[in-house]
């Protein structure tokens, strides 16, 4: 190995001696070797990282890319549901994208929550279309 001295702020070393207190890595040298690794294999296409158990380091500390989400049984997913209602929106069936709020999760419901509220933008926006919207040309009127 080579050996290089680089200069890193104190806030940067008081939290790499954080992370090593805490067991994540063996030494402030592990760390920098793997954060070294890290951001050259995710730059570099064909970089190999050579830290000893980066793989296993890796897994350790990073959260799982496309780690499934737990649902209760029936509960249907939020992106599902958040595509479901803006089907609803955007054919002006606000009182259908309600119904499938309140059939699909209890009030409290963190996701219910987010739908009431996106709900409420679709119909703040159809408010505004309909209040800005020209009223239609009687067909007599539009022949003279």
């Amino acid at each position: 190995m080579v050996k290089s001295t680089i200069r890193f702020s104190e806030s940067v070393v008081s939290e790499v001696d954080s992370l090593v207190e805490e067991g994540y890595f063996e030494s402030k040298s592990e760390f920098y070797r793997f954060a070294s690794d890290y951001v050259l294999e995710q730059l570099v296409e064909s970089y190999e990282p050579v830290s000893i158990d980066y793989d296993e380091i890796k897994s350790e500390i990073t959260p799982q890319q496309g780690a499934a989400v737990e649902h209760s049984p029936g509960e249907v997913p939020f992106f599902e549901s958040a595509v479901i209602l803006r089907k609803y929106a955007l054919r002006g069936n606000l009182a259908d994208a309600e119904d499938f709020i309140d059939h699909h999760y209890e009030p409290n419901h963190p996701h219910a929550v987010v739908l009431e509220e996106l709900l409420e933008l679709y119909r703040k926006r159809d408010e505004r279309a309909q209040s800005t919207a020209k009223p239609p040309r009687q067909y007599h009127e539009s022949r003279r």
